[in-house]
């Protein structure tokens, strides 16, 4: 059997939080793991832990909700691939009424709605990024491999288009050995050879596990990270990254006057509308010999009319800064959904991540 690959958003992440206890001090336990989130519109949806606790703390075991996918009443998440059902409290929050497991662990999901299919990306161990893309069917229940691990892919995005086709591209590191370049592809229908849409190479190689590109509504457009090359002895890399676009009809690209923080990974969704973007990147640390502190703002809306930056409070946590990666729309682009863990506050390590929600309406 294969193995697995588990925890690569930890081991992406070179983070230090901010210990706001004074020298010689201990900083007080909190009084509850769970607190409320510090956004009276976040909502938990799924918890990453047993609802079981030993002396007040919990027992791991139900297992780590890296990202999610929201489809119509029900939401697909990794890295175990299960399916949340999902209904509705008065006032319309979210709520989870129950768990299915799938049966496959995976690192990244997505459904295309047409096919009613699953597209999957699982991998090697961490660090290797070699990503196979497999699709399962949720009426056969079975599971079929489509590019094989040589592809080396990282995410796949699906839109469909008006005449009712679909368009469906991959990111794939690149493999030499098979003489495949860096960059985004049209996957096609009839099999291989798929369609190099643009060439794309990243510096930092591995350490982007996760491609966080996307596609626009209508299917015109692909948005994608621009990575720039990794500093050694830097825990951000270079300069900052940067999100393009490629007008598939076209071919133009245009980089968005946008800034970003330091770390090098960004992961941006559009709204279902088209007019902006929730754009995240993992927060950056900052640490000296007696500071350590975090990005507040490593989640945030971009409108596409001004190019507009608006930071969203996503913490999860009043005891803990939280890290908050891979948001996304529900359907009618009401709410985000998103995965937070907890950093500890004494060895600054990524605790496990949970699903929560975030009311949008008024924003």
């Amino acid at each position: 059997m294969k193995k697995v690959f588990l925890f690569f958003a930890s081991a992406m992440l070179f983070l230090a939080a901010c210990d706001t206890s004074g020298p010689g001090t201990e900083p007080e336990e909190p009084e509850e793991f769970f607190p409320a989130p510090v956004n009276n519109n976040i909502n938990l949806l799924r918890i990453c832990c047993d609802d079981v606790f030993n002396e007040g703390m919990p027992v791991y075991g139900q297992g780590d909700y890296h990202m999610s996918e929201w489809s119509p009443g029900e939401v697909y998440t990794v890295i175990r691939l299960r399916k949340l059902m999902l209904d509705e409290q008065e006032g319309g929050t979210p709520v989870n009424m129950g768990e299915q497991y799938i049966g496959s662990n995976a690192m990244y999901v997505t459904k295309s709605l047409t096919e009613n299919k699953l597209y999957t990306v699982q991998a090697e161990e961490y660090g290797e990024s070699i990503g196979w893309l497999a699709t399962y069917d949720l009426v056969s229940k079975t599971f079929t491999t489509i590019r094989d691990s040589t592809y080396n892919i990282s995410s796949i995005r699906i839109r469909e288009l008006s005449d009712g086709s679909l368009l469906k591209v991959y990111y794939s590191y690149g493999n030499e050995d098979a003489g495949l370049e860096a960059g985004y592809y049209r996957l096609s229908e009839s099999g291989p050879p798929d369609e190099l849409l643009l060439g794309h190479s990243n510096p930092n190689g591995s350490r982007e596990t996760i491609n966080g590109f996307d596609l626009s509504p209508d299917g015109s457009t692909l948005l994608y990270p621009i990575h720039h090359a990794f500093v050694q002895g830097s825990a951000y890399g270079g300069p900052p990254p940067e999100l393009a676009t490629l007008h598939l009809e076209t071919g133009a690209t245009q980089t968005l006057p946008v800034e970003f923080n330091l770390q090098q990974f960004l992961w941006a969704r559009y709204h279902p509308g088209g007019e902006k973007l929730v754009v995240s990147n993992y927060p950056r640390n900052i640490v000296d010999i007696e500071v350590r502190s975090i990005d507040l703002d490593s989640m945030y809306i971009v409108d596409l009319n001004d190019f507009s930056r608006t930071p969203l409070d996503t913490r999860t946590n009043t005891h803990f800064f939280t890290v908050d990666i891979f948001p996304d729309w529900n359907p009618d682009g009401d709410y985000l959904i998103y995965s937070s863990a907890n950093v500890s506050r004494r060895d600054f390590g990524i605790g496990t991540y949970s699903i929560y929600t975030m009311d949008m309406r008024e924003n």
